[in-house]
């Protein structure tokens, strides 16, 4: 009984899909998004820097690097999946992981590692491509790396994302993310062996 308690009582937090990005929630000077991860590109991608890792799976280095490693390598970051516009029936858009790097392994860093072979994400990312959505990124700068760790769990602490686990006290319902990103199936969101052991 206490057990149940515990779990009602503390996971209260509001799913990131269903927030908006400039919420009170997420506050300061966040980047832009820019797509990291494409299931396809057109000719004219292709000649501006988009270059092919794998069957459905096209990035794009050089767009990264100048977008981020200007800023330094200590902060926070968020990932996104995109497909298609965004229509009455669900969003276009959905915000699914959090997550925060510093000094050698900072935030360029860390998001070529998605980039270039998925990292510990990499089938959710391929699952999401495969359905034909594409990967955005944004990040937001700290000047101190412990500063950047401790913004993480504050905004994880309020708020729930689909692909990260640290803090996910019950299990999501895949329902909710059918119409969350529309066309896009909820087992694209949550391939439940993989959730369980990532971070």
């Amino acid at each position: 009984m206490m057990a149940s308690a515990f779990f009602s009582v503390c996971d209260v937090r509001e799913l990131r899909e269903g927030v908006d990005d400039d919420s009170a929630m997420l506050p300061g000077k966040w980047t832009e998004w820019i797509e990291i991860i494409k299931p396809e590109i057109t000719k004219a991608e292709e000649e501006n820097g988009w270059t092919k890792k794998r069957e459905n799976w096209y990035t794009n280095l050089k767009k990264l690097k100048e977008l981020i490693e200007s800023e330094g390598e200590n902060g926070i970051y968020e990932l996104r999946l995109k497909k298609g516009e965004e229509t009455k029936k669900g969003k276009a858009k959905c915000v699914v992981y959090i997550g925060s790097s510093c000094a050698e392994d900072g935030v360029y860093t860390r998001l070529s590692q998605y980039v270039t072979n998925g990292s510990h994400k990499v089938q959710f990312i391929q699952k999401a491509l495969s359905a034909g959505a594409t990967i955005e990124a944004r990040a937001y700068f700290y000047d101190d790396c412990i500063r950047a760790r401790e913004r993480e769990d504050e905004i994880l602490a309020k708020l729930d994302y689909l692909w990260n686990i640290r803090k996910n006290l019950t299990p999501r319902k895949q329902e909710a993310f059918a119409t969350a990103l529309y066309g896009i199936t909820p087992e694209v969101y949550q391939p439940e062996k993989s959730r369980r052991h990532s971070k």
